[in-house]
């Protein structure tokens, strides 16, 4: 027969037993409502990220950075400059400006500049003004010396016009000389020579070599050719 204290401990065993049971059935039921929450949250999760998976693979694609570019240094070590303008004055302190429509300077050519599409504006003594243009041109800033060549044209504003294939200006002095032939038009009528030296800022044009002019006929009576 039991005693009272085996009795007593029998009862303590099964309740902690049966207080087990109904924790553990507690914890599993809250699992379970948990799960239940969880679990279709999850598949919501997932289909939605299926769906905007393409939007977001192009959005990753579209921030790449392509590779970087290759530098030429060859070219990096030339300077390049579009509607060039230098300005200056010459000895007598008057106004000269030379422009292109590109200008190219490299590190070796001494402060020399190629021009492309060179023209040269100065005014002469008497107000009147010249233009030079060319193809290309090559000018040195420190010596104020201006080197034009393929089909120079020199327009004056008393509607004169020479072309020759080569021309070099000294803009210090307002001076020019082509070694090449020339061929001239103007009110004068129209020159053939061998070559032209400029002086006083266009003021006075000499012919050299062998030379032919052509005189314009006159206009009127007080009208008179310039040689």
């Amino acid at each position: 027969m039991k005693s009272p204290l085996d009795i007593a401990y029998e009862r303590a065993q099964n309740e902690v037993a049966r207080n087990n049971g109904t924790a553990t059935r507690r914890r599993y039921s809250r699992f379970v409502g948990i799960a239940k929450r969880i679990l279709p949250a999850t598949a919501l999760a997932l289909l939605l990220l299926v769906a905007v998976w393409p939007r977001i693979q192009a959005m990753i694609d579209s921030v790449h950075f392509s590779a970087v570019p290759k530098v030429d240094t060859s070219q990096a070590r030339e300077v390049r400059m579009v509607d060039a303008r230098y300005s200056g004055v010459d000895r007598d302190n008057r106004p000269f400006v030379v422009t292109a429509d590109v200008a190219h300077q490299a590190p070796d050519s001494d402060g020399a500049v190629s021009l492309d599409g060179p023209k040269a504006d100065m005014s002469t003594s008497a107000g009147n003004w010249n233009e030079l243009t060319a193809y290309v041109g090559l000018y040195q800033p420190q010596s104020q010396q201006l080197d034009l060549f393929g089909n120079v044209e020199l327009y004056q504003d008393k509607g004169n016009e020479i072309h020759s294939d080569s021309v070099r200006i000294d803009m210090a002095q307002g001076s020019a000389e082509s070694q090449d032939p020339v061929v001239g038009d103007g009110n004068f009528g129209h020159i053939n020579a061998q070559g032209m030296r400029v002086t006083n800022r266009g003021d006075d044009i000499v012919f050299t070599g062998h030379a032919t002019l052509d005189l314009a006929p006159h206009a009127g009576a007080g009208d008179k050719a310039i040689p």
